[in-house]
């Protein structure tokens, strides 16, 4: 066959597929309360602006682009300033928050959940470092910051890091936090899913995803990268949804949008992490045996 003809049709199955993904989502959306938004877009550095899916009344934006000195650190001030804005949102607990930079928003979505529970990470980093100062986090040490401030977040489950970075969590931490490293067995081993939930100790969980765990077939970050695939990732979020109650869900971890940098790598890599955001969102908004949506009374972040 020639190769004109092999390039077309790997583009019509590119498009298949991205139609069939499309249907899947916009019927689990309808399966919800239509009135309100699927998912919030926290909107720190315009990554979503290209991700097209993401646009239209289905998705609730809120605007922090105008905050100052949050890339990578982040004081408590600015932190009350996003809490703030977050206030409010009619959209259910599932958000996305952009790169990895930004990933100590998390500890906003859990430092609003009233009842005892278990933050479920997915992450090539622990993001256990010591906070760089009492009144400041970053995304690098976000995790600390919960375990220290948050007395009702009671464990932390890390799935898919480096293990390179087991050895680096503080010794006043480790009592509470499990840790599953990547190169271990197989995700989709029944042990390993046994092993996760066992080591979740409360019935409530919050998940966070940064996609940096993830191989780069299946996305593509500016962090150093994992190995998991995309579906042992969805596997497993199931997984944790049929045994556990999912107070809420945050993911991140795209690529950054900068003039500065080869544009057209820019749009490979959003197009690549937009199809692996609506898997992630499609399996949230299906929720627990197929029911409902993450959701919490508890959580008015």
């Amino acid at each position: 066959m020639p190769n004109n003809e092999v390039d077309s049709l790997e583009g019509l199955g590119e498009r298949i597929s991205r139609f069939v993904l499309y249907l899947v989502l916009e019927t689990a959306e309808k399966r919800l309360d239509t009135m309100k938004p699927a998912a919030t877009i926290l909107d720190f550095d315009r990554v979503y602006e290209i991700q097209t899916s993401f646009k239209g009344k289905s998705y609730e934006w809120i605007d922090v682009t105008d905050l100052r000195h949050t890339n990578g650190y982040c004081d408590f001030r600015a932190l009350a300033v996003i809490r703030e804005r977050l206030k409010g949102r009619k959209a259910r607990p599932i958000a996305f928050f952009g790169t990895g930079n930004y990933h100590y928003v998390t500890h906003v979505f859990l430092s609003d959940i009233e009842m005892p529970f278990t933050l479920v990470l997915f992450d090539h980093h622990t993001d256990l470092s010591e906070p760089p100062a009492p009144s400041i986090t970053s995304c690098g040490a976000w995790v600390a910051t919960s375990l220290q401030r948050l007395p009702l977040l009671r464990h932390v489950v890390i799935i898919g890091a480096d293990p390179d970075f087991a050895r680096t969590i503080p010794s006043r931490f480790r009592s509470k936090v499990s840790l599953f490293p990547e190169g271990g067995p197989d995700w989709q081993d029944l042990r390993v899913k046994r092993a996760i939930i066992s080591a979740i100790p409360t019935p409530g969980v919050y998940i966070s995803i940064d996609k940096d765990v993830l191989r780069k077939p299946d996305a593509i970050t500016d962090w150093d990268q994992g190995s998991m695939k995309l579906e042992q990732l969805l596997d497993l979020v199931k997984n944790i949804m049929m045994h556990k109650d999912v107070r809420g869900l945050d993911i991140g971890g795209e690529y950054p949008l900068s003039l500065a940098r080869d544009f057209g790598r820019c749009l490979e890599a959003a197009r690549v992490n937009e199809r692996a955001n609506r898997r992630i969102l499609t399996v949230a908004l299906r929720g627990k045996r197929g029911g409902a949506a993450p959701s919490s009374p508890s959580v008015s972040a």
